[in-house]
């Protein structure tokens, strides 16, 4: 089983999409991207409404 997690579904026009075979690893792809692309901080990928925005959207393939 894959574990997804792309732009579109939290509302951001990209297409990126992170895969990885366990949670952890998915969102670690995931995070990389919204700094580096994104300009996402620490304190913002952290903040509590984000969080939850981010797991309701990770799917299962």
């Amino acid at each position: 089983m894959t574990y997804k997690l792309a732009c579109e579904d939290v509302g951001v026009a990209c297409p990126f999409v992170a895969r990885g075979e366990t949670v952890d690893k998915m969102m670690e792809i995931a995070v990389k991207h919204v700094k580096e692309e994104h300009g996402y901080t620490d304190e913002q990928l952290n903040a509590p409404e984000t969080q939850k925005e981010m797991k309701a959207a990770i799917k299962k393939e």
